[in-house]
């Protein structure tokens, strides 16, 4: 008999959780317009909440919008078992029923409830159209609370953003034109620009989410456009760099072939230094390239260009020294410079002897 007092007592103690924090139901909630709103709308909610048997006196209802205050229009009335008095309006944010007003143990309660009201002027992002809770004596929420929300759009923020949109795509159209005229190809840069300028169009003409949504676009295109330019400036240095190492190779190649320079000839070294390190250089941009890179493929794409014009100047010098056929640097195994130093000296000395020798002719008659 005792066990079945306690599980007595632990129904009725779990039976009272449940209703205590059982959640709010509210039907046939409606909202209208549906959709997306923007300032100035005017709205208009309707619902019926299921209160039900047995709400604590002590606690109450609660019921709130963040729709512009002084348009706000409540209309209620308590219903008990399908039964409903005339309404009852009110205003403001916030409509409160207090707990003796709907605690009835052996009738079903229901609170019908309309709300009207415009959407204020400083409102952007998610608006509170509607909320519904139960609150005890401490102010706590009992149970889930019922909520509706809307996003809001401003319509000066929207143009301030349409807008500078425009500007976006005011710098993207010059990007465009200087790198045209750099010689860049910019193809699909101006295909990018095109997608852009028609959705910012739309979006001009457009309302609410739907400009949001053409600015997203507009965005997305004139990064992709932004991008490809940057390709396509990274790839124009790559090229005319690799053409440079080219011109250099192909005169390298003369030297040592044609010309049989050693690769030890101290002329040609630098010029070997230089070429490699243009050529590792690049190796280096192009793999940055590949990896999306752009901005770093460029940069090393310049560095790699200026090691290669340094070699071919000392190439140009190098051709002209050798096609005027005149040399003191000849290298015979390191011999020929000595020995033409040596012929140098001969001669002068012979020459100074061969003028003292004429002059003592000359004096003798």
């Amino acid at each position: 008999m005792k066990g079945t007092k306690v599980f007595f007592v632990f129904l009725v103690i779990a039976v009272c959780a449940i209703q205590a924090g059982s959640a709010l139901k509210v039907s046939n909630l409606e909202v209208n317009p549906t959709g997306d709103l923007q300032v100035g709308d005017a709205v208009a909610v309707q619902g019926t909440v299921e209160v039900g048997t047995g709400f604590d006196e002590d606690e109450y209802l609660e019921f709130y919008t963040q729709l512009d205050r002084p348009t706000v229009h409540w209309e209620y009335a308590i219903g008990l078992d399908d039964r409903y008095p005339p309404i009852t309006a009110s205003g403001g944010q916030y409509l409160r029923l207090d707990g003796w007003l709907l605690s009835y143990e052996d009738q079903s309660v229901a609170v019908k409830v309309t709300l009207d009201g415009v959407v204020p002027e400083s409102a952007s992002g998610q608006l509170i159209v509607f909320r519904a809770r139960q609150l005890d004596v401490d102010d706590e929420v009992v149970g889930t609370e019922v909520l509706k929300t809307v996003t809001v759009y401003n319509t000066a923020e929207l143009d301030a953003q349409i807008a500078a949109m425009e500007g976006n795509l005011a710098a993207l159209k010059t990007s465009i034109d200087q790198r045209s005229s750099a010689g860049i190809g910019v193809g699909d840069a101006q295909t990018y620009y095109t997608a852009a300028f028609n959705a910012v169009s739309s979006a001009r003409s457009a309302s609410g989410g739907d400009v949001i949504g053409y600015l997203n676009t507009a965005m997305t295109n004139i990064n992709e456009a932004n991008t490809a330019l940057d390709r396509a400036w990274s790839q124009q240095s790559i090229d005319q760099t690799q053409q440079s190492i080219d011109s250099v190779i192909g005169l390298y190649n003369e030297f040592t072939v044609n010309r049989s320079l050693k690769l030890s000839d101290p002329r040609l070294v630098p010029i070997t230094q230089k070429r490699d390190t243009a050529i590792t250089t690049l190796s280096s941009a192009k793999d940055d390239q590949a990896a999306g890179s752009y901005a770093s493929a460029r940069a090393k794409a310049v560095d790699a260009g200026t090691r290669a014009q340094e070699a071919w100047n000392l190439s140009l010098d190098l051709k002209k020294e050798l096609d005027s056929g005149f040399s003191l640097n000849f290298n015979f195994g390191g011999l020929l410079l000595p020995i033409g130093i040596i012929f140098i000296i001969a001669a002068g000395v012979g020459g100074v002897y061969y003028w003292k020798k004429y002059r003592t002719w000359d004096e003798l008659g």
